[in-house]
C-alpha cells in the first residue's frame, strides 16, 4: 500500500525555523503565598498570572481593568491573566493567597506576543491551580519548571485562538529583518539609530522607515525604545543594581536621561519602577 505524505513548503519551513530560533519564554517570577498590597494604575513589563487557591469569603480582593472598565473578583480556585504594559487597579488582602507566575513570551527580543492583547480575563480552573500550587512545593525542579512551562504555553494558546484573542502576528513580516532583531537584542543600545539599522538593511532611511512600518506595524524608532526598556527593566528588576549602572550599560549620555526616557515610556521614573517591583515580588512563602 502506498502512503501519501504532505510536505511543508520550503519557505514555509524556514519561517516556523526562524521564529522557532526567536520565540522565547521567559519566566521572571514565582511565588506562593499571601501579599496585601493597593496598587492604582499599575502596569509592569512582564504578563502576570495570579492562581487562588484560598480566599476570605468576601470581595475585598479584586483587579480592575482600566482598560475595558470590568472589575474582576478574586476567589478560590480562579486565574487571573494581566498582559503585559496592561494598566489595572489591584488590591490584594491579607486572607488572599495565591501563586503569582510572571512572565514574557517574545515573538522577538523585546516583543512580547500579548503586548497589544487589550484585557485582563478570568478562568475558573480549581484543578489546575491545585496542580500548580502542589508543583511549586516540589523539589524535582527540573520537572517542574517543564510543566510550568507547559502550563504557561497551552494558557497563552487558549488566550491566542479565536476572534477576540488575535494579536495580529501572524501578519507581521519579521523574518525579513532577521539580522537587525538579532542585533538589537545582543548589542542595541541608547547609541542604535534608525540610520545604522536601515544601512545595516542597505536601504536609505525613508525608505527602510516606511518599509519596517509597514511589515512590523511600528515604527523602527519605537522598536528600538521598545528594545531599550526590555533591558533596563530587566536590568532594573535585578537586586543591586543601580540606575546609573543600567545608564552606563545601555550608552544613554547621563542617568538624568535615561530617567526622562525610561519615565517617558513607563510613567514613572526608574528609581520608582526599581521599588515598587521589588514589593511585589516580595509576596511571602507560606
Amino acid at each position: 500500500m502506498t502512503k501519501t505524505y504532505t510536505f511543508m513548503t520550503i519557505e514555509r519551513k524556514k519561517k516556523l525555523l526562524a521564529l522557532h530560533s526567536f520565540l522565547h519564554l521567559r519566566l521572571v517570577h514565582a511565588a506562593v503565598g499571601s501579599y496585601p498590597i493597593y496598587f492604582r494604575k499599575n502596569s509592569m513589563p512582564v504578563n502576570r498570572l495570579l492562581m487562588v487557591f484560598a480566599d476570605s469569603g468576601s470581595n475585598d480582593s479584586e483587579v480592575h481593568d482600566l482598560n475595558l472598565g470590568n472589575l474582576l473578583p478574586m476567589r478560590s480556585g480562579f486565574l487571573y491573566f494581566i498582559p503585559c504594559n496592561h494598566e489595572i487597579d489591584i488590591r490584594l488582602s491579607e486572607k488572599l493567597f495565591f501563586i503569582s507566575l510572571q512572565f514574557n513570551l517574545d515573538l522577538f527580543y523585546g516583543f512580547d506576543i500579548f503586548k497589544s492583547y487589550g484585557k485582563c480575563v478570568m478562568l475558573r480552573n480549581p484543578k489546575l491551580v491545585a496542580e500548580v500550587k502542589k508543583l511549586m512545593n516540589r523539589e524535582d525542579e527540573t520537572r517542574t519548571l517543564c510543566r510550568i512551562n507547559e502550563i504557561i504555553f497551552n494558557l497563552c494558546v487558549f488566550l491566542l485562538s479565536g476572534e477576540s484573542g488575535e494579536t495580529r502576528n501572524e501578519k507581521l513580516n519579521w523574518y525579513k529583518y532577521e539580522d537587525i532583531l538579532d542585533f538589537l537584542r545582543k548589542s542595541g543600545d541608547a547609541t542604535t539609530t534608525v540610520e545604522k539599522l536601515a544601512d545595516m538593511n542597505k536601504m536609505r532611511q525613508d525608505v527602510f522607515s516606511r518599509n519596517f512600518t509597514r511589515d512590523m506595524g511600528t515604527t523602527p524608532k519605537d522598536f528600538i525604545s521598545n528594545i531599550l526598556m526590555r533591558k533596563a527593566s530587566e536590568m532594573l528588576l535585578s537586586p543591586g543594581v543601580s540606575v546609573r549602572k543600567v545608564s552606563a550599560e545601555l550608552k544613554f549620555s547621563s542617568e538624568y536621561y535615561f530617567s526622562r526616557f525610561f519615565k517617558k515610556h513607563s510613567g514613572m521614573p526608574p528609581k520608582s519602577f526599581q521599588k515598587l517591583n521589588h514589593e511585589i515580588n516580595g509576596t511571602s512563602k507560606q
